[in-house]
């Protein structure tokens, strides 16, 4: 299933962190305005 997330801050990145943990999607779109959250979605062991 591929699973899109408009809003990367604590709750959709916590959220895109946990569909990734436990399999519940096969891809994960993240949409985010501020660049500072974007890149800390991409970071190593914050889901990215």
């Amino acid at each position: 299933m591929n699973v899109t997330i408009i809003g990367l801050g604590l709750i959709g990145g916590s959220l895109a962190l946990s569909l990734r943990q436990h399999g519940l999607a096969e891809r994960l779109i993240g949409v985010e305005q501020n660049p500072a959250h974007a890149q800390r979605a991409l970071e190593p062991g914050t889901g990215g």
